[in-house]
């Protein structure tokens, strides 16, 4: 160890900042830190030891759980560290930064990163105050520390709570990270631009085709590559679709008779059960969803109009018609790449919308709140007041400040008083689920003024009936929607969920907060879109800024708690893609009957029959956690024992069965006409070399992140089938190992 404590001190006056610069300097080691992109915790020289202090004592390890010296209603202890290496866009601070310790046990703790700041003398150098979690209690020894950035992790240094020893073995490969004899020059300013402007990697273009799509393809990964971030985004923006005049690809349905007339029993059983099939049932928007998300060209507008059903929530667990269904699930696409405030006004008037939270029955003497409550605690601003990053505004007891109360809701259920559908028949026995809610007139409409968010107080109408009730219904609409789209949670609390649905569960606040810039204003941001106008809630530029985020972009990320769980849609239909899926007798492409009337009803049996979320929560709420990670993980909250192993049940059936065809369909089951089946013919001619069936499967499904324990595995999988027809053999070793990677857990997480 060379100690150098008089140059480094030198001229320096003995404060805070001073000793923690004498710190660093007296355990620098003589040789120069490897540089790469991820963090660097420095070390001691010649350990994996952190060089870490007590914050408010600057004592040395170990570390109490609670502070020495208290200097806050807040006892847990602070420790400072030390990084280098660090890659922060212009602007970015503490925000763009998580951290982690790990026990003995295996187990994972979140630490808060409260503060980072320069190191005087040492430009490249950061010192971070960390908080001890709390759930991290008594004499622990040793944990192994680590800081996040962008999603990728720096090395892990030990830190000693309680006692010196013990603690979970250092990371293989784990080598001493000292600080640099010679001060580290400030590190460089991260460009955005060089995640849009480099060439594509085949990882990064896997991983951006995995939030962008339903699930990679082969042909996708070398169109990305040829073409680039942006002009491929600028071709989904623009792709069109099979429905233009609703600005969809669900095709108009038609409404039938609600009084049973539509399928009269008289008709023979197999007609019979067509009719009710295509009118009563979800067989015919359903199959739709999963023929589009097989073989659409729009895949990014399908992907952020499925999150946006899952944030608008309505359900055909109510009893709806498909035709009733489609004319909501067509606002989602056609506003997809629009202004949330139009969709916003959309979905309020939308029948389906109207009859699923009551706001049709609402009236000034009989009101309902169902839809005021809603539209404010999911569908718009949450129930806390949040910061710009989308993390809770506290009051002085650390609790969440509320967004709004009963009385708000109460308000704003006034306001959307009066409304129904239009009056008449669109069709022989059916009312009109077509077109948008209007104003019912008379009375009906609440005409009082009524204060809404941040005080904002509507004008009283002047005449309680007629003419004057529906205009004050509609100018009431029209400013409570006004009221609702300008207040500055709905950017960080839309941005977030659109986030966790593209990209990861646990976003940082400073990514929420970039994307949250461009939802007010479409030319902030990282990347403004072309033609930008500075308006507010641009779904497109929010879509943008999400996608091309460097906490997006990238070949791998290794922070633990990046990622998201592939829910049920996504993980069968990106399956299904990933291996050229086609009809069962792979003649032609399939006919997209993966639901109830299909036989194994796939992403049902995992919980999430499309379409049919239990409730206005959807099919899983987005402040779920990961049971004792306290870490976020939506989907999570449908994944039990069951629904693992109905996963692995359901790759099975695919991989090794596929889904027959119906052979005769004018029968009572008259579904599946083609079936569907997935094509290995790639994967069976590299049966005689399992390692590079391996390879490919490792590139196209996990972007070059397979484990070579995982690799070695199922290429002893592989090498165990020895069929002496190398036909056979080939195929079973590809048929084993598509399986073993698609149920794999290192598949099972986008990453």
């Amino acid at each position: 160890m060379k100690i150098s404590i008089s140059r480094c001190a030198a001229k320096r006056p003995v404060t805070f900042v001073a000793l923690l610069v004498i710190t660093i300097c007296s355990l620098a080691a003589t040789t120069s830190a490897a540089t790469n992109k991820k963090p660097v915790l420095i070390s001691r020289f010649d350990s994996t030891r952190a060089i870490a202090l007590e914050t408010t004592t600057l004592k040395a390890e170990p570390f109490s759980l609670n502070q020495i010296l208290p200097l806050s209603a807040d006892l847990r202890t602070r420790i400072s560290v030390f990084a280098m290496n660090l890659e922060l866009l212009a602007g970015e601070g503490v925000s763009a930064f998580t951290s982690d310790v790990q026990d003995s046990t295996g187990k994972l703790y979140s630490m808060k990163v409260e503060f980072m700041g320069a190191v005087p003398g040492f430009p490249g150098i950061t010192m971070f105050v960390l908080r001890l979690p709390d759930d991290l209690g008594g004499d622990v020894g040793d944990v192994l520390l680590r800081l996040n950035l962008h999603g990728v992790a720096s090395n892990r240094v030990r830190v000693a709570i309680g006692h010196s020893g013990g603690g979970p073995a250092d990371d293989l490969g784990a080598a001493p990270t000292p600080a640099p004899q010679a001060p580290p020059p400030a590190d460089l300013p991260l460009d955005p631009n060089a995640f849009i402007s480099a060439p594509i990697s085949d990882a990064d273009a896997v991983r951006f085709l995995e939030q962008t799509t339903w699930g990679p393809t082969a042909a996708d990964i070398a169109h990305l590559k040829q073409v680039g971030f942006l002009a491929y985004l600028n071709e989904q923006f623009t792709a069109s679709v099979t429905n233009p005049l609703k600005g969809s690809n669900y095709s108009d349905l038609v409404f039938p008779a609600e009084d049973g007339t539509q399928c009269p029993s008289s008709l023979p059983a197999g007609d019979l059960n067509v009719c009710n099939r295509d009118f009563f049932s979800m067989y015919p928007v359903q199959r739709t969803f999963f023929t589009n998300s097989l073989y659409g060209s729009d895949q990014l507008r399908q992907r952020v109009a499925f999150a946006l059903h899952q944030i608008f929530v309505v359900s055909a667990a109510a009893g709806y018609r498909p035709s009733w269904m489609t004319v909501y699930l067509q606002a989602l696409d056609r506003n997809a790449f629009g202004r949330y405030r139009t969709l916003l006004e959309e979905i309020t008037l939308n029948p389906s919308m109207g009859d699923y939270l009551d706001m049709r029955l609402s009236t000034r003497t009989n009101p309902n709140e169902n839809w005021a409550r809603e539209v404010l605690q999911l569908f718009s601003i949450g129930t806390a007041v949040l910061n710009s990053d989308g993390s809770p505004q506290l009051d002085s007891q650390g609790i969440p400040v509320a967004s709004y109360s009963q009385t708000t809701v109460n308000e704003f259920t006034r306001v959307f008083t009066g409304w129904n559908f239009v009056p008449g028949a669109i069709a022989p026995g059916t009312a009109n689920w077509r077109d948008p809610m209007i104003p019912r007139g008379g009375t009906n409409h609440d005409f009082g003024a009524k204060t809404l968010l941040n005080g904002f107080t509507t004008t009283a109408c002047s005449s309680a009936s007629g003419q004057a009730n529906i205009d004050c219904a509609r100018s009431d609409l029209t400013a409570a929607l006004n009221n609702i789209f300008n207040h500055p949670n709905v950017g960080p609390f839309i941005g977030r969920q659109l986030i966790q649905h593209l990209v990861t569960s646990n976003p940082s606040r400073a990514y929420v907060q970039r994307v949250a810039s461009a939802f007010n204003d479409d030319c902030n941001g990282l990347y403004p879109i072309a033609g930008c106008t500075h308006a507010r809630g641009n779904l497109k530029a929010v879509v943008q800024a999400i996608l091309l985020d460097p906490e997006a972009r990238g070949d791998e990320k290794t922070d633990p708690n990046y990622g998201k769980l592939r829910e049920p849609a996504q993980y069968i239909t990106g399956f299904l893609r990933a291996f050229n899926v086609k009809s069962f007798d792979k003649a032609s492409t399939s006919d997209g009957v993966l639901s109830g009337r299909s036989t194994t009803d796939f992403t049902g049996t995992l919980d999430q029959p499309i379409f049919f979320p239990p409730t206005v929560f959807s099919y899983y709420q987005p402040e779920y956690e990961v049971p004792g990670a306290k870490i976020l993980g939506p989907a999570f909250g449908i994944l039990s024992t069951s629904t693992t192993l109905r996963r692995a049940n359901d790759i099975n059936t695919l991989v090794y069965t596929g889904v027959p065809a119906n052979t005769t369909p004018t029968a009572a089951n008259p579904d599946r006409p083609r079936g569907t089946s997935i094509d290995l013919a790639n994967l069976e001619a590299l049966g005689a070399n399992p390692g590079a069936i391996a390879d490919s499967l490792n590139s196209l499904l996990l972007h070059g992140t397979m484990s070579n324990q995982m690799r070695t595995s199922i290429i002893t999988a592989m090498n165990a089938l020895n069929d002496a027809d190398t036909n056979v053999r080939n195929q079973k070793r590809a048929r084993v190992a598509v399986y073993l990677v698609s149920t794999s857990s290192q598949y099972d997480i986008q990453r």
